[in-house]
């Protein structure tokens, strides 16, 4: 696993041991980023299950000002601060030890603007619409959400104030891009 585009191109990163995290492969991280498109992100990042922090660091490379980066598992968040510490990127990220609900809770009690948010949890806990159900009802400011699951898995096209932008599957993986629908869109 690497760095694929940006400051940091080619830069190995570490990935936590053991089966708990399922680090995103290079090839579909690669796809991601495509289907984001060419242009740096202006405002924070979130990678909400960050794992080895692998698409924050990502999205650092590639010319985001911050990102944050969330887990539970201290392992992850252990291995997260070893990759920014190799890239020497420590002064421009926060690593919180929080679940999904209270990191969006934070950002949105802080009043965060994010431009990504990656959310790709482990699978076997399916919190995909949960989490959907939560931005889509909470007055999060973001500009892209980025999911990240298996191919069999259906998401809405749209729930709430947000909706489907993006669907890509790549192998076994699907890749999906939400964004916030514009109010004169909602009728």
């Amino acid at each position: 696993m690497r760095v694929i585009a940006g400051l940091w191109r080619g830069h190995p990163l570490q990935s936590p041991p053991g089966d708990f995290a399922r680090p995103t492969t290079d090839r579909v991280k690669e796809s991601m980023f495509h289907l984001l498109g060419p242009s740096s992100p202006q405002n924070t990042v979130l990678d909400l299950f960050a794992g080895s922090g692998a698409l924050g660091i990502e999205a650092l490379s590639r010319g985001a000002p911050e990102a944050i980066f969330a887990d539970v598992h201290p392992v992850s968040l252990s291995v997260v601060r070893t990759n920014l510490a190799r890239l020497r990127a420590e002064q421009s990220v926060q690593v919180w030890k929080s679940d999904w609900q209270k990191t969006l809770c934070r950002v949105l009690q802080e009043e965060r603007k994010l431009s990504w948010i990656f959310v790709d949890p482990p699978y076997a806990k399916g919190l995909w619409l949960p989490i959907l159900e939560w931005v889509a009802s909470h007055p999060l400011h973001f500009a892209k959400m980025i999911l990240e699951s298996p191919k069999q898995v259906q998401l809405p096209e749209q729930i709430g104030r947000i909706e489907m932008k993006k669907n890509r599957v790549y192998g076994d993986i699907a890749v999906t891009v939400y964004e916030p629908v514009a109010i004169e869109e909602m009728g």
